[in-house]
């Protein structure tokens, strides 16, 4: 007998996501008549005829138990499948969250290669296309230092998905010895690295993103020469747009120095 659907709304976190996931588990309700959707501040809502809503407040001690329970029952890789697709931007991430999570505490490790089964290649995709922006940001972060007494560097960029933890950890080995922030312009957070190799993300206030936005905004003596040579070692013959769009995409050049104005 078809039941209807229950919608679990949660905040647009991976905190959100995961205590609605919890909540959704144990209900015993249906899987497939649930569904997780993470509510966006400032956008309307949705509501469909004849579904019930629960609203669902984020739990750490709920987002620890479906972590440990998808780390023993199901694997360590599903876990990371899963923590990638929280911290994505995509609307039904945590439908796919859900769901992967439902079938892989019947099959275990293997549902990560069951991509047969629509879910799991939803998961799947949404892996990837996190895995990619953060290969983008880690190739494209452009830094300039906005102090020299310590010196200080600072990156700005603006990813799709909030990656910057998962990038912050490659220039964390790179730049052990540097203090150096990461500046997520698109969801107000950054990552502080210390000299001592220490770092941690963190939600910023209106106060600190305009600190740091003015700290961009500082050119360096050596920005000139850089955009300079930029210029000079280019082929013009060789100029090829659409094969430098498709490796460099648009979106991503708004803070690279080579191509502000």
């Amino acid at each position: 007998m078809d039941k209807p659907v229950r919608v679990y709304q949660c905040d647009n976190t991976a905190e959100g996501i995961l205590s609605a996931v919890y909540e959704a588990g144990i209900s015993g309700y249906g899987h497939k008549y649930i569904r997780i959707e993470p509510q966006v501040k400032g956008e309307a809502q949705n509501i469909a005829l004849f579904s019930e809503y629960i609203s669902v407040e984020s739990d750490g001690k709920k987002v620890e138990s479906v972590i440990d329970a998808v780390r023993r029952k199901i694997s360590y890789r599903a876990y990371t499948y899963i923590m990638r697709a929280a911290i994505s931007a995509f609307a039904d991430r945590g439908d796919a969250i859900y769901q992967f999570a439902a079938y892989g505490f019947s099959m275990g490790d293997k549902v990560c290669s069951a991509l047969q089964i629509p879910w799991v290649k939803r998961i799947f995709e949404i892996d990837r296309a996190v895995a990619n922006e953060t290969n983008h940001m880690i190739e494209f972060l452009r830094f300039q230092e906005v102090q020299r007494e310590p010196s200080l560097l600072l990156a700005v960029f603006e990813p799709k998905h909030q990656v910057t933890a998962l990038a912050a950890e490659h220039f964390a080995d790179r730049f052990p010895d540097e203090w150096f922030i990461i500046y997520d312009k698109a969801h107000g957070e950054a990552a502080f690295h210390n000299a001592d190799g220490r770092w941690e993300m963190r939600l910023l206030t209106r106060q600190e993103q305009s600190r740091l936005e003015t700290l961009s905004e500082q050119r360096e003596d050596y920005v000139d020469l850089w955009k300079a040579f930029f210029e000079n070692i280019a082929i013009e013959e060789r100029r090829n747009g659409g094969l430098q769009r498709n490796l460099l995409p648009l979106y991503y050049r708004k803070h690279m120095t080579e191509f502000k104005e």
